[in-house]
């Protein structure tokens, strides 16, 4: 299977809201998907998002004013109520990670349209979950079919929030992965995005429920370390389809497994994940839409200008669940 699906589209604006919504559903299938060549304003970007599914609010520094559905990656000064403030993920390399790793019902699909590239290659590179998952040696297989992942962060100011669908648990997290996800970022910033842990497609959802359901079945009585448990082998609720769920920077351990065998196990899976990873030369233009539920994302250092700073990058970025899917 390839790990990019790149799809021939003359110009999405023409198409039906019914074709839109089609290629997030080919998104579903094929975890990631490329078009080339489009040509958006804010308003057509908008229109597309609301085709592919459920866009809600966030009230972020990094999101358009005007249009909420668009949220900026960027390392230019345009965000903020002042206009003075980059994007998200503006500094530094952005390590392997996927949309909301943490959240309680973090959205299914993430879109990125490219607005303007930087003048030398800045790439983004994407993993294939489902990919990983069919290529897999069948014990492996075998071995961790009902495991769940045990995920956190290493940051103090996460173990102080209060938010319910936190699992409470007394081993202090020793995440099992020397790489982290963010660099260089400031901690206001880290602040803002744990505002929006909490966010959900709808009160009472399925995977809320769920959510829980593991609270009340992991946590223990006066513990103080705030984990999450989601399962490893994962089965796509659109499509039915099995891939591997593994945000491996945020991974502590895996909870029907022996302590002893984890660091293994993590070993081997990291390796053979990244396997999948191909990579999109971003040029002006370039959508990609990536299954945040099948996969991993990562982008490489910003190229330097003639006078050492970074040069400039732009891209819009969307989330949003699927219609109709709990």
């Amino acid at each position: 299977m390839e790990t990019i699906t790149e799809i021939k589209v003359d110009d999405i604006k023409l198409l039906s809201d019914t074709q839109v919504k089609q290629i997030a559903v080919l998104a579903a299938h094929r975890v990631n998907v490329l078009i080339k060549g489009q040509e958006l304003t804010k308003e057509d970007y908008a229109r597309m998002m609301q085709c592919f599914g459920v866009n809600p609010k966030r009230d972020v520094w990094f999101e358009d004013k005007d249009h909420h559905e668009v949220m900026y990656v960027t390392n230019k000064l345009m965000c903020g109520d002042n206009g003075d403030k980059p994007g998200v993920f503006s500094r530094g390399e952005l390590n392997w990670h996927q949309n909301g790793t943490l959240t309680l019902d973090p959205e299914d699909c993430v879109v990125l349209y490219c607005e303007e590239p930087t003048k030398d290659p800045c790439n983004t590179h994407f993993t294939n979950g489902v990919a990983a998952y069919n290529s897999l040696p069948q014990d492996v297989k075998d071995k961790i079919e009902n495991t769940e992942l045990i995920l956190t962060a290493d940051t103090r100011s996460f173990h102080k929030l209060k938010n319910p669908h936190f699992v409470k648990r007394s081993m202090k997290p020793r995440i099992l992965d020397n790489e982290r996800v963010w660099t260089e970022v400031p901690m206001e910033e880290i602040a803002e995005l744990w505002k929006i842990q909490d966010r959900t497609r709808s009160a009472g959802s399925a995977i809320e429920r769920e959510m829980m359901e593991k609270v009340e079945k992991y946590s223990e009585p006066g513990a103080r370390w705030n984990m999450i448990y989601k399962r490893l082998v994962h089965r796509h609720r659109l499509t039915g389809i099995k891939g591997l769920y593994f945000p491996f920077s945020n991974v502590v351990g895996f909870h029907d497994i022996p302590e002893d065998e984890w660091k293994d196990l993590f070993n081997f899976l990291k390796d053979h994940f990244l396997k999948t990873s191909a990579e999109v030369e971003w040029e002006h233009g370039d959508i990609v839409l990536f299954d945040n539920t099948q996969g991993l994302h990562k982008r490489s250092v910003f190229p330097k200008d003639e006078n050492g700073n970074d040069q400039a990058r732009e891209l819009w970025r969307g989330a949003f669940w699927y219609h109709d899917i709990e």
